[in-house]
């Protein structure tokens, strides 16, 4: 997989999960608009059924129900003192009252809250459906004939529904526009998520990338070497020494190379940590390097030997310090002097002649990289790359300082 098929990949992801929490979302709202439209419909056909029933059982007359009825007040509820089982209706749920003469057409009596258009009150008045609580457009309605003095009477009860299908329409699609714009919003920040939280995959896939790169280029210069001596032996057929041992030379490169290279993916944890003496493991590294710093008359000098004991791989603190004060060995002149310090929170290893450049010191521990005043000396540009690795695993900090005609120190703080 490469950083653009992983591109795609995030996106995806992306999509695919926004998707689906979209959907989750635009059901959980669908499931509570519907349950909050039923229970409405619900409650007030059940307010609605036990007011038309209690007029239907109570009353004998007209006159003894428009007589019970508080009408300018538009409440339908029975007058203080009455002895009814009548519930209260506020003006928060009235209901619509018309009674209608059947012989003479014509309204008696009306208490009309709400505006009812003439078609749904002929449609009340003339079929006979109505005897029963009906549904029509986003009103309640029922029809009650009542004999008066031998005169026949329509009451008619129409009520409107406080909540109904088209205020549930409006706010089904209302939370969906929401969902839909906190959506992109979402999408957007989930991008972010995903992106961060494969940046890991993304960086080693970059590094493996490099890595492939600059290997190959490493390993290159030497196997073309060799591979230009033979032929160059082939033709001329004759042996000579010198070309043998430039072969030695360049296959004791390669064979250092892989080395490093086996050391740099080897080193991915830290199993197997013990305490150590920092003191002491600084005196056995500075003790293994004697014979290369006498053979430039380097001095190493130890300061600041304060004890510290830390809980870490002795064979990795070993190959940091190690490759450390090598690679101020390897770049020093002769007579040159190399100062160790052990502090409380750091140790630091100090020259007084290499003079790293600026732009150099944030490139010196990527792998493969050799500055211009170091590439005539041995070296694959590996080792200093391993030391930062073994430091990041442990969380250490490693600082570089360097001055023109004062030298270079690294100091690695734990």
């Amino acid at each position: 997989m490469n950083n653009s098929s992983l591109k795609h990949t995030k996106k995806r992801l992306t999509i695919i999960f926004t998707l689906l929490v979209f959907a989750l979302a635009i059901l959980l709202e669908w499931v509570f608009f519907t349950a909050k439209y039923y229970n409405y419909i619900n409650t007030e056909e059940k307010t609605f059924s036990t007011i038309t029933t209690t007029v239907e059982n109570k009353f004998v007359s007209l006159k003894d129900f428009i007589n019970n009825y508080d009408i300018w007040n538009r409440l339908f509820r029975i007058r203080q003192g009455a002895h009814m089982d009548v519930p209260k209706v506020t003006h928060e749920d009235p209901v619509n009252i018309i009674i209608i003469n059947k012989d003479k057409i014509e309204v008696v009596f009306s208490n009309v809250v709400d505006e009812i258009s003439i078609d749904l009150v002929e449609n009340v008045l003339y079929e006979e459906e109505y005897n029963k609580i009906e549904q029509d457009y986003w009103f309640l309605v029922k029809k009650i004939e009542l004999i008066d003095s031998w005169i026949n009477y329509d009451i008619l009860f129409i009520k409107k529904l406080r909540y109904n299908f088209s205020d549930y329409l409006t706010d089904l699609l209302g939370f969906v526009f929401i969902t839909l714009l906190f959506g992109v919003f979402f999408y957007y920040i989930w991008y972010k998520f995903v992106s961060k939280n494969l940046e890991p995959v993304e960086n080693n896939l970059r590094d493996m990338q490099d890595f492939i790169h600059n290997a190959w280029h490493e390993l290159k210069t030497p196997i073309a070497i060799i591979h230009s001596n033979l032929q160059l032996i082939k033709e001329t057929k004759s042996y000579e020494k010198d070309l043998i041992q430039e072969w030695l030379t360049e296959i004791t490169k390669l064979d250092h190379l892989i080395e490093s290279l086996v050391e740099l993916s080897n080193i991915n944890s830290s199993n197997n940590s013990e305490k150590i003496s920092l003191k002491d493991e600084i005196k056995s590294v500075i003790k293994d390097f004697k014979v290369e710093a006498d053979k430039k008359k380097i001095e190493i000098k130890v300061l600041n030997s304060n004890e510290k004991v830390l809980t870490i791989n002795k064979q990795y603190f070993y190959i940091l310090f190690s490759n450390l004060l090598w690679n101020a060995i390897k770049y020093s002149k002769k007579w040159a002097k190399i100062e160790i310090s052990l502090n409380k929170n750091n140790f630091s290893i100090k020259d007084n002649w290499i003079w790293i450049k600026k732009h150099d010191i944030d490139k010196i521990f990527d792998r493969f990289y050799m500055s211009e005043q170091s590439r005539n000396v041995d070296g694959h540009g590996i080792w200093l790359s391993l030391v930062k690795k073994i430091a990041d695993m442990y969380g250490w900090e490693i600082r570089v300082d360097s001055k023109i005609w004062e030298g270079t120190e690294f100091v690695v703080e734990y």
